[in-house]
């Protein structure tokens, strides 16, 4: 069976929240972010289904055979021009990772980005993260200078920008 046909993207729910949570603490555990941060969640991470029901944002999760594998979600990017949304938490399990979870995650919130009117999606992340930062390339996004915004996330050193003009065209000749 195509793995990809496993793969099954819904909007957070209230049921998910304590799934995700444990995913992002976990991945941030297992590439050292404990000694960047002072805990390994934090307050707007724990009101994660709150964030992402404001204007113009949302939040999915990918569900495998049944499962919580990951989950992204976009919001505007605060302190940016409004036309620039913010890709947010967006981890998956390891067992989950190169098996095209991942993609259909960034693909729901980019459609979503595009169904939102945004332009231009930013995302951070720390340099160990170092697949992560060949997906969001593989997918368009551009190594930026310094960051942009206020995510409140000063222990992210990586900055990237994805122009969305043209981005489901890019999505899709990922798939194939």
């Amino acid at each position: 069976m195509n793995y990809r046909n496993r793969v099954v993207i819904l909007r957070l729910a209230v049921a998910d929240v304590a799934a995700v949570l444990q995913i992002i603490e976990r991945c941030r555990r297992e590439y050292g972010l404990e000694g960047r941060v002072e805990s390994l969640l934090g307050p707007t991470d724990y009101a994660l289904l709150e964030t992402n029901a404001r204007h113009r944002s949302g939040y999915f999760v990918a569900m495998e055979d049944g499962d919580i594998a990951g989950g992204a979600g976009i919001a505007p990017l605060e302190g940016e021009d409004p036309r620039t949304c913010e890709l947010q938490r967006m981890y998956l399990r390891p067992q989950s990772r190169g098996h095209g979870t991942g993609h259909a995650l960034l693909s729901a919130c980019i459609q979503l980005a595009l169904q939102l009117q945004f332009d231009k999606c930013y995302a951070e992340t720390i340099s160990e993260m170092t697949a992560a930062i060949l997906f969001y390339k593989s997918h368009g996004f551009r190594r930026l200078p310094a960051p942009i915004g206020r995510t409140g996330h000063g222990h992210n050193d990586c900055w990237m920008l994805l122009q969305l003009a043209g981005a489901s065209a890019l999505l899709q000749k990922a798939l194939d």
